[in-house]
């Protein structure tokens, strides 16, 4: 991890299941303090509390009022990330979004204006992508090592009970838009996407558990994005999730296969290659994207184009249309 300028002192804006690879990953980032975190449950920052230290906030205006703390990360329910977001900015502080950190391109437009406007950083929380294995793949894509790109595969199979499922909602935009900024990363943007989804173990939920989108890319290159809370993948070569890259020439795969351990906290847990991103993504903004004022890998620009992808996938769903242009911000 790197080390640049001041030591910045970082707050959590809710505390739930995805606060658990933030927390075992501000220990490791140089020039990172903890100063606390809220969450309308309060047990659950208490817990997050005792494992960092730092503060119990009981209100979202503690924060905001708290001159100390110079960003937060936003992990409360998506409906809230953009209101909760544009309330830290106006208070001075620098933020870290979970994805999808918007629900329309609108409100993305609203929170890069409130980020200029305020002087400060708003970076989505696109982990994957920060990923070592990720970034090195997009340098060999640039560097043609692998000739004409051909073909891509993102593939994601993690079971989740309609308990935990409910917590999320649909895998196309809960997952998928790992897959949408990735793609977009690695390859570009998609010119058209095709798209299926279907439910297999849902009784109460109404929404999908399973999505498959595919992508084709401007130098005619098919991706094939796959999203599944349905069932998890206990063959010998799982599918848990999965990146291959194929060219003329070569081609690339990064897996979560490399290292699994037992751990109940969460989806994923066990999983080092995951849990790691979150380090590599909070090292870039705290010790690069605020520090230095770096871009990130993964900007609003690509969030736009996310929802690009994303909406254009649900109307190649909703309508049984097959093959859609995606139409993009700019």
């Amino acid at each position: 991890m790197s080390a640049n300028g001041k030591t910045i002192r970082i707050a959590f804006v809710g505390a739930g299941i995805v606060a658990g690879p933030y927390g075992k990953a501000v220990p490791r980032i140089p020039n990172l303090e903890f100063a606390g975190a809220y969450d309308p449950e309060s047990g659950r920052a208490e817990a997050v509390v005792k494992s960092l230290g730092g503060r119990v906030y009981k209100e979202l205006e503690e924060i905001l009022g708290d001159k100390t703390v110079d960003a937060a990360i936003v992990m409360t329910p998506n409906k809230f990330h953009v209101e909760t977001a544009l309330r830290l900015m106006e208070s001075g502080k620098h933020v870290l979004v979970e994805k999808p950190i918007a629900s329309t391109i609108g409100e993305i437009d609203h929170l890069e204006e409130a980020a200029r406007k305020a002087g400060r950083v708003c970076m989505p929380a696109h982990n994957y992508i920060y990923a070592p294995a990720l970034q090195r793949a997009r340098r060999l894509v640039e560097e043609g090592a692998f000739g004409q790109v051909a073909s891509a595969w993102i593939l994601y199979n993690l079971f989740h009970s309609e308990e935990l499922a409910e917590r999320y909602g649909g895998v196309l935009r809960e997952v998928c838009v790992h897959h949408a900024y990735s793609i977009v990363y690695l390859l570009g943007r998609p010119r058209r996407v095709s798209a299926v989804a279907s439910r297999v173990h849902y009784e109460k939920l109404t929404c999908e558990d399973q999505v498959m989108v595919t992508c084709e890319l401007p130098n005619n290159a098919l991706a094939h994005l796959w999203a599944s809370f349905a069932a998890s993948d206990p063959t010998s070569d799982p599918w848990t999730v999965v990146y291959k890259i194929l060219g003329t020439k070569g081609g690339t795969c990064y897996t979560w296969n490399e290292g699994q351990f037992q751990n109940d906290g969460g989806p994923g847990w066990g999983i080092p290659s995951y849990m790691e991103s979150f380090a590599e993504e909070l090292d870039f903004f705290v010790n690069r994207a605020i520090s230095r004022g770096d871009t990130p890998l993964s900007t609003l620009d690509h969030a736009r184009d996310a929802i690009s992808i994303i909406r254009a996938a649900e109307e190649s769903i909703e309508g049984n249309k097959g093959l859609v242009e995606v139409q993009y911000a700019n």
